[in-house]
């Protein structure tokens, strides 16, 4: 099971893309996921911003292996259980990933427990879809929770026997860029499914008044 955090890891540095320092994110500089303040606490403790910019992705791994997979004993956790609690652990705080494993480890399908977890982990996100967060980065919260949901249960669905396919990380502008073949349909479904939604039900509406009306018009 120990191979899944490459895996994991993989898949999480392609969600926190490259080096940020948006105004409306209260991490400040940012890069892999990174902020300033686990730079300095694990790698230089007078870190600046240019040093955040130009960390390694080495260096960034370092990071993510001690503050959360170990954390969260993602070796020790089900297959694709690990991927879905790492995630929340990186997102949401270590306590709260813990605390949500907790609630959920009777289950004994993994399958079930990561749809609890990541269901969970979704009506929490949207529990504060009132604040400044929601607004910014909502859109991209659900579609990365959904994302980890999927892929976690594929991970859980593996026999014991496949070997984990994991892919090459880079600087984090390559790793944003590697996505499946199916990424970019399923992106567009999740940013705009709302309109989405609306078209499908007039295309019903319109198809059910011509079907009355011409079937009316046969009747006479």
């Amino acid at each position: 099971m120990k191979q899944n955090y490459q895996y994991c890891l993989t898949n999480l540095l392609k969600d926190e893309g490259g080096y940020t320092n948006n105004p409306n994110d209260k991490g400040g500089p940012t890069n892999f996921g990174i902020t300033i303040a686990d730079y300095r606490m694990y790698i230089n403790p007078n870190g600046t911003a240019d040093d955040v910019k130009k960390m390694s992705v080495e260096q960034a791994k370092l990071i993510y292996k001690t503050k959360y997979w170990n954390k969260v004993d993602g070796d020790n956790l089900p297959s694709g259980v690990d991927y879905a609690i790492f995630d929340y652990a990186v997102h949401s705080g270590v306590a709260r990933a813990l605390k949500i494993n907790k609630k959920f480890e009777n289950y004994s399908d993994p399958v079930a427990r990561i749809i609890a977890i990541c269901d969970e982990r979704l009506a929490f996100l949207k529990s504060i879809r009132g604040g400044t967060d929601w607004q910014h980065f909502g859109r991209g919260w659900f579609n990365r929770v959904n994302n980890v949901k999927n892929k976690s249960i594929a991970l859980a669905r593996k026999p014991s026997s496949t070997p984990v396919v994991v892919g090459t990380v880079g600087t984090g502008a390559t790793a944003a860029a590697v996505h499946h073949w199916w990424d970019p349909i399923t992106n567009f479904i999740h940013h705009n499914w709302y309109w989405m939604t609306g078209l499908t039900a007039m295309i019903g509406i319109t198809t059910f008044i011509i079907y009355t009306i011409i079937k009316y018009r046969k009747s006479k």
